[in-house]
């Protein structure tokens, strides 16, 4: 039985269900692979911060309700989980060393991308000018800006994860966490 997704497997979730996955899709999606995971996992690792919380979706009509939607970026999460899991980290290593900044890191990515599209859509919907040109030319400086951003913050979080004095997990295994993010 696997221990956890394959990269193939995680794409695939993530071009058929970009919008997020309620609570039994996540899980069934792990269990379709034949990966050992359950609601009650799923449950206890939101109340432990490792993975990012449901938001409510309503459904269109009357009276129909709302659902929670995990982001897609829970799989990943679980998916990481999984690995470090098999070797042989504990839930409380995993929480205190290696995740401590992905909440934050993945917010602050997502927040960038869905900001600058916005910007786009704003442009595309000028009429073509030399304003319009200009305002590409900062769009496009922005987001070499935003992607600068991100490789300092993703690099600073790998130096200090592994400047942690991570040692071996118990029965071999990686040789440091950085390895398996």
């Amino acid at each position: 039985m696997p221990t956890s997704l394959t990269e193939a497997q995680i794409r695939d979730i993530e071009v058929t269900s970009p919008e997020g996955l309620s609570s039994q899709q996540l899980v069934a999606a792990f269990e379709d692979a034949d990966v050992k995971f359950s609601e009650a996992n799923l449950r206890r690792y939101v109340q432990l911060g490792l993975v990012p919380r449901s938001r409510r979706v309503g459904h269109k009509g009357k009276h129909l309700g709302s659902h929670g939607v995990y982001p897609i970026r829970a799989v990943r999460r679980i998916n990481t989980i999984k690995k470090l899991m098999a070797e042989r980290y504990t839930i409380e290593e995993i929480q205190a060393k290696f995740l401590t900044f992905k909440d934050s890191i993945e917010i602050l990515d997502e927040a960038l991308e869905e900001l600058l599209s916005a910007f786009a859509a704003k442009i595309d919907a000028e009429d073509p000018s030399p304003r319009r040109e200009s305002l590409y030319g900062e769009l496009r400086s922005l987001r070499s800006a935003a992607d600068s951003l991100l490789s300092g913050v993703y690099r600073l979080e790998k130096l200090l994860i592994a400047g942690g004095g991570a040692v071996r997990p118990r029965g071999g295994g990686a040789a440091s966490p950085t390895e398996l993010l």
